[in-house]
């Protein structure tokens, strides 16, 4: 019904960050294969120092893809924003955005847009910095489509992000820009924050555009060992026809290992009822 995958970073990150497995393409691929997901999603800094034939191999080695790259250190780490009011960052963070573009498209994988869209500056006019967004959105979207490469674009609660922050208003946002290559991304961390009703949030999706589910708990652990109700989520995305990727985005507690493997067998014992 479903296919699952787990996220990855191919360098050394805090345990403070969301990041499932961490080690070297070849470590992380033999873990995700060994446990029985499908993918893996690669969270990275600057896509020139990763060689995707390389990466796309391996993976193919442990029957394995790659379902998502993520960028967020390019923000977290880097400072690039998207909408940044220095038009030589933003022309930076736009550039190398392009790159991590021409990396996804190496690997077939779909492009994340989240946290590196930056935020709007206290006091501004947000309606100046969501026009700025959208046009480079729309940029963006234009060097992927060429690229035959989907945009999945993030809906990331407020203490993150202070835009887009619910799934309503972000897909809202992508039907208003009318590109065939983007689609909401949906995180169950970030809904548990922002949302009033996650079924309905999700029943809004349907026939619209929902192109990628992160799960993890409302504390950020593996699903099943906080507060959230997976069976509803799972149940309202069957019921919009969701068929793609759900990917385990959560804490590796209490070890990168038991995390992904007792959010895999949660996940799936839930679908299958």
């Amino acid at each position: 019904m479903f296919k699952y995958g787990i996220s990855c970073a191919l360098t050394e990150l805090p345990l403070t960050q969301p990041v499932s497995l961490r080690g070297t393409i070849d470590e992380v691929c033999r873990t995700a294969s060994m446990i029985g997901y499908d993918a893996i999603e690669l969270h990275i800094r600057d896509p020139k120092n990763y060689d995707p034939i390389v990466i796309k191999k391996t993976a193919a080695n442990y029957g394995l893809t790659v379902c998502a790259v993520a960028n967020g250190m390019e923000y977290t780490v880097g400072g690039l924003s998207l909408i940044d009011d220095d038009k030589e960052k933003s022309n930076a963070a736009y550039n190398r955005i392009l790159e991590h573009c021409d990396f996804a498209a190496a690997l077939n994988a779909k492009l994340i847009i989240g946290i590196m869209r930056g935020n709007i500056p206290p006091k501004a006019d947000t309606g100046v910095y969501i026009s700025r967004f959208a046009d480079v959105l729309g940029r963006i979207c234009d060097y992927a489509e060429n690229k035959n490469t989907g945009i999945v674009l993030e809906s990331i609660l407020r203490y993150i992000n202070n835009y887009l922050c619910g799934v309503k208003e972000t897909m809202d946002f992508i039907s208003a820009q009318n590109r065939k290559n983007l689609s909401l991304h949906i995180d169950t961390h970030s809904m548990a924050m922002e949302e009033q009703n996650l079924k309905e949030s999700i029943l809004y999706c349907k026939n619209k555009a929902l192109g990628y589910v992160h799960y993890s708990d409302n504390n950020r652990r593996y699903p099943g060992a906080g507060a959230l109700d997976f069976s509803v989520i799972t149940e309202a995305l069957i019921e919009i026809g969701y068929k793609d990727f759900i990917t385990v985005e959560c804490l590796p507690w209490p070890t990168a290992e038991e995390s992904a493997k007792k959010a895999l067998n949660y996940i799936k014992n839930i679908a299958k009822h």
